[in-house]
C-alpha cells in the first residue's frame, strides 16, 4: 500500500538528495546510510555497521553457491563460466552493456559496476537490439572508457549489422555473444509450463564472421579454457571484436518464476 507523504518536495533532485544527506549526517547516521531503527550506537546515534556487515555476509553466502557454475569446464560451455573470465578483465571505468535475455540475466547476477553509469541496458522495457547503439553512444560520451557489449544470440540477430557503424567510427568495443542457438528466455519457461517449446530454436550462426565481413574481427570459442585468451585479444583490438561463445542450450538462468 502507499504511504502518505510526510513532506512533498518539488525541486532539483541533485539538490534535494544533497540536503537529505546533510540532514542524515546531522542526525548521526553513519556515512549517510540508512540503518534499521534497532541499530543504534551507545550514544543513541544510528549505526549501520552491523546491518551492512549482515548484508555482506548474505551476499558472500550467495556467491559461494555459484562456485561450481563459475568454474565449470564443461562442454558445451556453461554461460556463467564466461562471467568468471569477464570479472577479472573489466576495469572500474569500463562500461558494460547488456543486450539479451537469458545470457544477460547472468550479467545481472555477476557483473557489479564499480561506478555509477557503468552499466547500460534497456531496463524494464526489455528491448533487444539496443546494444550496438549503446556502445556507440558510450564511445562518444566517454571516449576513455572501454565498452563491453554482452549479447545473446537472439539480440545479435536484431542489430548486428550496426557493427558497420562501429567500424566506421572506429569504436574499440569488445562484444561477447553467449550463443545457445535459441531464445533461452522463452525456451525454458515454455518447457517448464507446457513440457515442450515452440519456435525457440535459432541456427548456430558464426556471428564473429558477420562482424569480420563488416570490417571488424572476432573468433568462436568452444572450450572454457579458451574464453580468457579470446577476451584478451578482443580487449586489445583497435575496433569492434566479437567473441562468439557456444554455450550449453540446456542451461537456463536459475530463476524463481517463469516470468522475465
Amino acid at each position: 500500500s502507499h504511504a502518505p507523504h510526510t513532506l512533498p518536495i518539488a525541486g532539483d533532485l541533485s539538490q534535494i538528495f544533497d540536503d537529505l544527506l546533510a540532514q542524515a549526517r546531522a542526525a548521526g547516521m553513519d556515512s549517510g546510510r540508512w540503518s534499521p531503527p534497532e541499530s543504534t550506537s551507545a550514544g543513541g546515534a544510528k549505526d549501520s555497521t552491523t546491518w551492512c556487515r549482515r548484508l555482506a555476509d548474505v551476499a558472500e553466502s550467495a556467491r559461494s553457491g555459484d562456485h561450481d557454475m563459475l568454474t565449470s569446464d564443461a562442454a558445451p560451455i556453461h554461460p556463467a563460466r564466461i562471467y568468471r573470465e569477464l570479472h577479472s578483465r573489466i576495469d572500474d571505468a569500463d562500461v558494460v552493456i547488456g543486450d539479451g535475455g537469458d545470457f544477460v540475466s547472468f550479467a545481472g547476477r555477476f557483473i557489479e559496476p564499480a561506478q555509477p553509469g557503468c552499466w547500460l541496458d534497456p531496463g524494464p522495457f526489455g528491448c533487444l537490439g539496443t546494444g550496438p547503439g549503446y556502445a556507440l553512444g558510450t564511445h562518444v560520451a566517454r571516449p576513455h572508457s572501454h565498452p563491453w557489449l554482452l549479447m545473446g544470440d537472439g539480440a545479435a540477430g536484431f542489430s548486428l549489422m550496426d557493427v558497420e557503424s562501429l567500424v566506421r567510427h572506429r569504436v574499440p568495443v569488445t562484444m561477447v555473444v553467449g550463443n545457445n542457438s535459441g531464445w533461452g528466455l522463452e525456451r525454458h519457461p515454455m518447457r517448464f509450463l507446457y513440457g515442450y517449446d515452440v519456435l525457440a530454436d535459432l541456427p548456430p550462426v558464426r556471428y564473429d564472421d558477420v562482424v569480420a565481413a563488416l570490417g571488424g574481427a572476432g573468433e568462436t570459442v568452444t572450450e572454457a579454457s579458451n574464453i580468457g585468451p579470446a577476451l584478451d585479444r578482443a580487449r586489445t583490438h583497435d575496433g569492434p571484436y566479437l567473441v562468439n561463445v557456444l554455450t550449453d542450450p540446456e542451461v537456463a538462468y536459475p530463476r524463481s518464476t517463469t516470468g522475465i
